[in-house]
């Protein structure tokens, strides 16, 4: 019989082994959230530039295809930077996904002594019902009895 001292160290360690994947991907999901809070706070700067540069452009302008222009060329200019912050949170995504999979825990393989001890039962046949054709049908039904029916007493 196993001391009260034993048994506790035994549980505890047993229960730091269960924890060890989930400290394992909530250091995965700290980074991952870094990162991307990193990326989207460049996203919202990259926004406001563009919205300051926006608002700077006159507006009351006695050139207004010259204002047109200018506001043409920062949108693209704006669209650049969107599509080069795209391709980085494409390449951030699979390097993340890279880091989950190399710290995910790894499943245990089951003991084969424990599948051996106790093998599974096979469940009972049972044998499938047989269709039955009309002929035979129809005498089954024929056997069962109609309801009653109710009729009113008749009176003399």
């Amino acid at each position: 019989m196993k001391s009260v001292n034993k048994s506790f160290a035994e549980m505890q360690k047993k229960t730091l082994e269960s924890l060890e994947p989930l400290q394992n991907m909530n250091a995965v999901a700290a980074e991952a959230f870094e990162r991307i809070a990193r990326k989207n706070y460049d996203l919202m700067g990259d926004l406001v530039d563009y919205a300051v540069a926006q608002v700077k452009t006159p507006a009351n302008t006695t050139n207004f295809q010259e204002a047109y222009e200018q506001r043409v060329a920062e949108t693209k200019a704006f669209a650049e930077k969107l599509n080069a912050r795209t391709a980085e949170y494409v390449a951030l995504a699979g390097e993340l996904g890279d880091m989950a999979k190399s710290k995910a825990p790894v499943a245990p393989k089951a003991k084969a002594s424990s599948a051996k001890a106790a093998p599974a039962k096979a469940a009972p046949a049972k044998a499938a019902p047989v269709a039955q054709t009309e002929s035979k049908a129809a005498p089954a039904a024929a056997k069962k009895k109609a309801p009653a029916k109710k009729t009113a007493a008749k009176s003399r």
